[in-house]
């Protein structure tokens, strides 16, 4: 038999992986809530070495969003 016995040798732990998430640009879109153009969409973007990826995508609406104009629920 040919090898060696009982080596302790342990490999390096790989660096830490840095990656960055941010939102990407706003866009203009369909609120079906108000019915109108009032809601804006972005992607989530991850920046990670090996490049940009999108991950999700958030939204909001100016007029169902805004913490000022808490009026009665639109139906």
């Amino acid at each position: 038999m040919t090898g060696q016995r009982g080596s302790t040798t342990v490999a390096e732990p790989p660096p830490p992986l840095t990656v960055h998430v941010t939102p990407g640009p706003a866009r203009e879109d369909w609120c079906p809530t108000c019915k109108a153009w009032t809601r804006f969409t972005g992607d989530v973007l991850m920046l990670t070495p090996d490049g940009v990826s999108i991950v999700g995508t958030w939204t909001a609406c100016e007029i169902c969003d805004d913490p000022d104009g808490q009026e009665a629920t639109r139906v």
